[in-house]
């Protein structure tokens, strides 16, 4: 018998922006529609998962993030240590840097980036910018990331505005990276949440955690149509890493 963890992933266009800007990359498949989604079995040995939400506010998110998950695919597999996505990271920043003149792009552009390494029942994970990462716990969800945002609220959750203070690209000159990273020991029961704001930016985290238990067959799916459901201003994209799974076979189940 061997031990994996159920992962779901989606992502969607939302209700108002013409492309979806976000990209996601779960084990070996990547997003690349503007509405899309994946499930399937994480190896609770190695595994990984990153979202990039290409900002909105400058000329082509869609080729910062693209241009950014292509680095990090390239270079996650030997991404282990604090020191190593550090790295990965300056790389995939410097490429884009690079892309801001090539055919495509424009000078400025720039994504964030929240991602998971999980390796031994540990999941090292890191952030630049304010996609978010969380863990689910015994009932309690506990954000494991850190904004880099000044955040000006109006009262309410969808009149909250918010200013990035850190991203990849976003100007035009290369500006030091300082990623945010938090090691935790993952239990059995543990369930890993990373998402771009277009989700938090429409529900409240109290939702978030109801959701979660009230849907845990494919828990991405009913976030994603309750973030659609109070209105869908941004793009969307979710990826659940679920409680650990006791198998008598290594077969992986995909749709």
């Amino acid at each position: 018998m061997h031990t994996e963890r159920p992962a779901w992933a989606i992502t969607h266009v939302g209700r108002l922006r013409p492309l979806n800007e976000d990209l996601c990359l779960v084990g070996d498949w990547r997003s690349g529609k503007p509405i899309e989604n994946w499930r399937g079995l994480f190896s609770t040995s190695r595994a990984w998962a990153v979202i990039a939400d290409g900002m909105g506010g400058h000329e082509a998110g869609n080729v910062a993030s693209r241009v950014v998950l292509d680095a990090i695919g390239e270079l996650i597999r030997d991404a282990s240590s604090e020191s190593s996505v550090s790295t990965m990271l300056e790389i995939a920043n410097r490429r884009l840097f690079e892309a801001m003149y090539a055919i495509g792009g424009r000078p400025g552009m720039g994504t964030t980036v929240v991602g998971a390494v999980l390796s031994d029942r540990e999941a090292l994970v890191f952030n630049v910018g304010d996609s978010r990462a969380y863990v689910f716990r015994r009932g309690e969800l506990v954000q494991l990331s850190r904004d880099d945002t000044l955040n000006v609220s109006r009262g309410t959750l969808r009149n909250r505005s918010h200013a990035l203070t850190q991203s990849l690209g976003g100007s035009t000159k290369p500006q030091s990276l300082r990623p945010h990273f938090r090691r935790i020991p993952l239990e059995d029961h543990d369930t890993l949440l990373l998402c771009s704001d277009g989700l938090t930016d429409m529900i409240e985290e109290d939702e978030i955690a109801g959701i979660l238990i009230r849907h845990p067959e494919n828990p991405a799916e009913h976030l994603v149509a309750a973030a659609l459901d109070a209105g869908g201003e941004d793009n969307i994209t979710v990826v659940v890493i679920g409680p650990i799974l006791r198998l008598a076979s290594s077969a992986h189940a995909r749709s």
